[in-house]
């Protein structure tokens, strides 16, 4: 069995950890914080998300269980601001949970699989002074975006409603806004994120990927409080808030291409090695597969190199494909009239919205959503 260094306790970190634990290696989870911490992020659980954390052990019904706050999603709306606007109900159920929450929830399974672990800031320049390639057979890099390429940021702020000041509707769903302020790709998001207590909390913000960040001539903060001015459903939603947390900006690493996941012995996996969607920023399912992949790789291998080997490999097998069509979708949406016109569509074709909401939530790879809509 392999003496591995997991370094970040995120939800790539401690999939690999549990995977890796469960299978009688000797793992130490290294993180910078103490549990549970908060990240910054959506906090949107997609559908696929949903279903990568069953590796782990962790169903739907756990989550109702374990997790202290939650809103189950069954609506995915995607709206051009104030233009036009589709809201898809899905029979599969997805979730958004407060990180603070949801980071611990994992944390403590990789825990009780049987991962030792570390608090201590770990930076890839300070590994060999800290002896980690010394002491360890293998080196997992799980340190999100701090270790990956930036090629987005967002700001997010969290927003507490009343119960009855909003629709059963708003309740369960997760809205995505595209916005011409934003640039072609940018758009902003409205997802509830605790709905047991009568005072609702919801996840708002903004998301730029950098290359048209550069050409808009405002700041992130001034970007989301434009779009909260001039999207009527986000202007409405803040004449109720009762009590606000100031908003957090956050980079994103996202796809890239001709993306190498090895590094020597240090094997990239979730943020770091860029597995972010493209299009939607969410980056829990790739997380979670990834962790249960690089581990997979180490156990089918002999050695550090054979296991670096087969990491890359198993990338390109299980990530690459629909990453690449990620990026090919996000080139091809070069004015913002194609997403007038993919909502335009999604109104009048009952199969076109249930395939293009599915493949939001990810139940449907980009790769295969326009072969699937010829059956």
């Amino acid at each position: 069995m392999a003496k591995v260094a997991i370094v970040g306790a995120g939800p790539a970190g401690c999939s690999a950890g549990y995977h890796l634990a469960q299978s009688g290696h000797d793992v130490t989870l290294i993180d910078q914080h103490r549990f549970p911490r908060d990240k910054v992020c959506g906090d949107g659980i997609s559908i696929e998300s949903i279903q990568a954390l069953s590796t782990m052990g962790i169903y739907p019904q756990n989550i109702r269980t374990l997790a202290a706050e939650y809103a189950p999603i069954h609506r995915f709306f995607l709206g051009v601001s104030n233009q036009i606007e589709h809201s898809e109900l899905t029979k599969l159920e997805a979730y958004c949970i407060p990180r603070f929450v949801f980071d611990y929830l994992l944390y403590t399974k990789a825990i009780d699989a049987g991962c030792q672990v570390l608090t201590q800031t770990v930076n890839k320049q300070d590994w060999q002074d800290q002896g980690l390639p010394d002491a360890f057979d293998m080196i997992i890099d799980a340190r999100g975006v701090s270790a990956g390429e930036v090629t987005a940021i967002a700001i997010r702020a969290y927003w507490m409603v009343n119960r009855h000041d909003v629709s059963e509707t708003a309740l369960t769903e997760a809205q995505i806004h595209f916005d011409r302020s934003l640039g072609v790709n940018g758009y902003g998001w409205i997802f509830p994120v605790a709905t047991q207590q009568d005072l609702i909390k919801f996840n708002v913000g903004v998301g730029v990927w950098l290359d048209e960040y550069k050409t808009i001539n405002t700041n992130i903060i001034q970007l989301f409080q434009q779009f909260i001015q001039s999207n009527n459903i986000a202007r409405q939603l803040r004449t109720k808030i009762v009590s606000q947390r100031s908003p957090k900006v956050f980079p994103l690493a996202t796809a890239k291409r001709g993306n190498q996941v090895v590094d020597g012995k240090i094997l990239k996996i979730g943020d770091a090695a860029n597995l972010t969607d493209p299009l939607t920023g969410e980056g829990i399912a790739n997380a979670v597969l990834s962790g249960f992949h690089v581990a997979q790789a180490i156990n089918m291998s002999r050695t550090s190199d054979a296991a670096s080997e087969n990491w890359q490999y198993l990338y390109e097998s299980h990530f690459e494909a629909d990453l690449r069509a990620g990026l090919g979708i996000r080139a091809w949406r070069k004015f913002s009239l194609m997403n007038y016109g993919l909502i335009w569509l999604m109104k009048r074709n009952p199969r076109i919205a249930r395939q293009v909401s599915h493949a939001v939530a990810g139940v449907v790879p980009y790769h295969e959503v326009f072969v699937s809509l010829n059956y």
